[in-house]
């Protein structure tokens, strides 16, 4: 089941909202409807000026809309210097805890990573300052024009909260805790000195440190409410959930490193099957199933009788058939590649012998497939298949 939809593209980049992006949008639009505009220190919400509903949550769905615009910019901003270094970006999503772009690569040098990194926060301050200066204006424009107050106060307190928020989202991206931005450029700074595996692991656990602390922090007390009023009250549950993300989200990130480590040097050659990888095109269902229990294999490349590639038949796929059915196994890859199972489909679903074996992990990440075509780079002929069990497999034997 997918869980984003892709809303528009920008530069060429896919811009995707996750279905949790709905949720956060609803409760940035209450706070900017509700929040009080003079309990805190700074006004933050439209709270306690007279206005009628109608407007009052139309002015704060703008203002809503506005944030999620400049988190898309900070994203943007990521991506804009990673594409100026040659790394592809996939898409960019924006979900519960903020925006994600994703990109093909790492940094292949701790001076792009700490560009990279930095960009974002460098564009929640511009646009922070923008938005600050811009309702500093709008507050001399009462005094200069003699413009009522009343008519301009809801707009300059919402353009003041765009402005803040940026500062604050600025602020805390900055915070050298992997995988905050802040982290990111503290790991560029550690690779200078000391392997890259090494040097994530050291920003992880800074992460991870920083992630419990604030949980705890943020069970004890509200450190927001305290800053804003200047009063001590009992906790905010939003740092508990977003330190538990920012914890896991530091653990893959950390696993994914030293997976991509581990295939250092390592070819396809070097860990793809070239023995029990297929079965005959016209071979029925039953007798699939017969010899991927008898050799102990999930998945088989179907071939023509003159060695052609047809697709893939998996286990998955030889559950769905009703014995009654008396399908071939190249019936199962017609009926798969229809409903997007493992069917051979594009150039992408396969790797050459000597290329690189993260390359065969990036692309089944990518397409979230589990097993690959292997061909020689030469002949182009297919010669056997690698799965991520296989490369799992041949890491932990590392290891």
């Amino acid at each position: 089941m997918r869980t984003s939809i892709q809303v528009g593209t920008l530069i060429g980049i896919p811009i995707r909202l996750h279905f949790t992006f709905l949720f956060i949008l609803v409760g940035i639009i209450g706070g900017f409807a509700t929040l009080p505009a003079t309990e805190y220190r700074v006004p933050l919400g439209l709270g306690g000026i007279p206005m009628s509903p109608f407007v009052r949550y139309s002015l704060a769905t703008a203002a809503a809309v506005l944030f999620f615009f400049t988190l898309l910019l900070h994203e943007m901003s990521h991506s804009y210097v990673a594409m100026k270094f040659g790394t592809k970006i996939h898409s960019i999503t924006l979900f519960f805890f903020g925006g994600l772009a994703m990109m093909e690569d790492l940094p292949k040098s701790p001076r792009e990573e700490w560009r990279i990194a930095i960009a974002g926060p460098l564009m929640s301050f511009a646009l922070g300052g923008l938005f600050l200066l811009t309702s500093w204006l709008l507050k001399l424009a009462t005094l200069i024009f003699g413009v009522p107050a009343s008519v301009l106060r809801p707009v300059t307190i919402l353009v003041f909260s765009l402005g803040f928020l940026n500062v604050g989202l600025g602020v805390f991206n900055l915070v050298p805790a992997f995988p905050l931005d802040g982290g990111r450029v503290f790991r560029a700074f550690l690779a200078t000195r000391m392997p890259f595996l090494k040097a994530t692991k050291r920003a992880v656990l800074v992460g991870k440190i920083f992630a419990v602390v604030m949980a705890v922090g943020g069970f004890l007390a509200d450190p927001i409410t305290f800053f804003l009023r200047g009063e001590v009250v009992s906790g905010n549950f939003w740092f508990p959930l977003l330190a538990v993300f920012l914890f896991i989200a530091a653990t893959e990130e950390e696993n994914a490193t030293a997976t991509f480590a581990a295939l250092d040097g390592v070819k396809v050659r070097d860990v793809m099957r070239t023995e029990r990888t297929s079965v005959p095109e016209g071979a029925t269902v039953a007798e699939v199933a017969k010899k991927m229990l008898e050799e102990r294999t999930v998945e088989f490349a179907v071939v023509s009788e003159g060695g052609e590639l047809r697709g893939f038949v998996t286990w998955e796929d030889i559950k769905k058939v009703r014995p009654e059915q008396h399908l071939t196994a190249l019936d199962v890859v017609a009926r798969a590649e229809r409903g997007g199972g493992a069917a051979f489909e594009s150039v992408e679903e396969f790797v050459f012998a000597e290329e690189a074996a993260a390359v065969a992990l990036k692309k089944m990440m990518k397409s979230r497939r589990k097993v690959l075509a292997v061909r020689d780079a030469v002949s182009g002929e297919f010669v056997g298949i690698i799965t991520r069990r296989d490369l799992s497999d041949y890491i932990e034997m590392l290891r």
